[in-house]
């Protein structure tokens, strides 16, 4: 029996039809079951500090994944800004921070225009 090298590479399997949530997606997951779990003792009436930890967990390190997501998006933004930065020459790049500065400065209250 002759073998090709085709036939020795597994061909990509079709998708189990089952959906694989995103880190965002899975924080949110995590928190609303911590939620729906501290509900369900809200109503139950537990009032054993242990009833409370697993939900109150879930709920702590779903927070936990969606800031360490959001940090992780920030990082990535602020490089990709970084390197569009570093491609200006500096007079370019000293407009662009002034009219960002400015911009941010006009957002925060009190110290921007009124609308």
């Amino acid at each position: 029996m002759n073998t090709t090298d085709q036939d020795l590479v597994p061909m990509e399997s079709e998708p189990s039809g089952i959906p694989v949530p995103s880190k965002d997606e899975f924080g949110w997951l995590l928190v609303g079951g911590g939620l729906v779990g501290s509900l369900v003792n809200l109503i139950r009436g537990d009032r054993d500090p242990v009833d409370w930890l697993i939900p109150l967990g879930l709920a702590g390190v779903g927070f936990g994944v969606l800031l360490s997501h959001r940090q992780s998006q920030m990082e990535s933004a602020e490089d990709k800004i970084l390197a569009e930065l570093d491609q200006l020459d500096p007079i370019a790049r000293a407009q662009v921070l002034k009219a960002v500065a400015k911009d941010e400065v006009s957002r925060l209250p009190g110290l921007g225009s009124s609308e």
